[in-house]
């Protein structure tokens, strides 16, 4: 019920308040974006340029840049090599749980979406990573449902101590935490960190998020800095896109790994460009309005805004449109993917449900060898500890 519902912007106890200002820029700003204003004299100057700004960026993502998508992959490809020659990192996501106690409309996990819920413990999950380290991949997504009393923190801490043995490279895509959380688990073996703020419309996002502690809306958006503060060295961003307008949500993605950056010069930034897709009990789901060539206007922008930045390109999307991205602007590529519970290793059986549907569906010797095919270099490894 409405009258039922918490209030979305008031933290919840035990929630840590950060003394920053970055969230409310990131809100100011997407706020006084209008993307109709730009012409195509913007877009043109906007790739003139060497070090591109906010409003370079703006008029990338707006409608008028729509008849440059050529010139502007070429710019962008152009960018990609430069920073990262042919290379482009692999790695894959293991769900060890999808226990979730948020109700989140658009989200097969969701604590009111009637699936079979599982989790790993610790034998379980060296299981499912020693099968995956066998495919040759050195780095690892740990992901979990938004559950702090079935996944906590250290349970999550035991998995990338775990990982530790078999990965270089350890991330989390986890619910969001506190600082001292975060350096909790960057002890324990943690690299870096994603969240996706879903859409940074405050009033949409509350029409979302139902309950839970994800309906705080400025805990999330706070989460990155906050992992940063934890002593993370990476942090990733993205925004579903298909939620709501999915310019505003990219400028507002943009936005947000700008200002930290600039905060934080020696954080490594990283985007990821999802869709929606359909999950259990609701196969209707569609992303609004965000077709291929909205989607390849959004990576590029990211590129030509942030040059250094990794980009990722999930299996929501089929291998058609992933290799078409990699080789102009993304940079990180997941293969060998499943997103239910126990899928990797044949020793499992208690398994749980998606969730979501993926489009690719390769293993990852196709993925690697599809890279080679394009004239890329696939990176099992992208960073060695001394």
């Amino acid at each position: 019920m409405k009258k039922e519902r918490i209030d979305h912007m008031t933290y919840l106890p035990g929630m840590e308040v950060l003394d920053s200002d970055i969230g409310q820029q990131v809100l100011d700003r997407t706020a006084a974006y209008d993307y109709n204003r730009y012409t195509a004299d913007d877009v043109r100057r906007a790739l003139r340029h060497e070090n591109r700004t906010l409003e370079d960026f703006g008029a990338l993502l707006s409608p008028a840049a729509l008849p440059f998508l050529e010139e502007i992959a070429q710019v962008a490809q152009q960018e990609t090599r430069k920073h990262f020659g042919n290379s482009v990192c692999m790695f894959t996501p293991l769900y060890i749980a999808n226990y979730c106690e948020n109700y989140c409309i658009y989200c097969g996990f969701n604590c009111h979406n009637k699936i079979h819920r599982a989790q790993l413990n610790a034998e379980q999950i060296e299981k499912e990573m020693e099968a995956i380290a066998a495919t040759g991949l050195q780095e690892i997504l740990i992901l979990t449902g938004e559950s702090r009393s079935k996944s906590t923190v250290v349970y999550i801490g035991e998995a990338c101590k775990i990982a530790r043995k078999y990965f270089k490279v350890i991330g989390l895509e986890v619910y969001p935490m506190n600082s001292d959380e975060y350096a909790y688990l960057h002890q324990c073996g943690a690299d870096y960190v994603t969240v996706f703020q879903e859409t940074y419309n405050s009033d949409k996002y509350e029409t979302l998020h139902l309950q839970g502690h994800k309906r705080i809306f400025p805990y999330r958006l706070n989460a990155q800095e906050r992992a940063l503060k934890g002593g993370m060295r990476g942090v990733g961003f993205g925004a579903l896109l298909g939620l709501d307008d999915f310019r505003k949500d990219a400028f507002a993605t943009g936005c947000h790994a700008w200002l930290l950056q600039r905060k934080y010069p020696h954080a490594e930034i990283a985007f990821s460009c999802p869709r929606l897709r359909p999950i259990i009990n609701n196969d209707k789901i569609n992303p609004m309005d965000v077709h291929e060539p909205q989607l390849l206007q959004v990576v590029m922008a990211y590129r030509l805004l942030m040059p250094f930045a990794s980009i990722t390109i999930s299996t929501r999307e089929c291998a058609r449109v992933r290799d078409n991205l990699v080789s102009i602007a993304a940079t990180k590529i997941s293969a060998g993917v499943s997103t239910g519970i126990g899928e990797h290793s044949d020793e499992i059986e208690a398994k749980g449900d998606d969730q979501f549907e993926i489009s690719d569906g390769r293993s990852v010797d196709e993925v690697f060898h599809d890279l080679q095919k394009l004239g890329l270099q696939p990176v099992m490894n992208d960073y060695v500890y001394v």
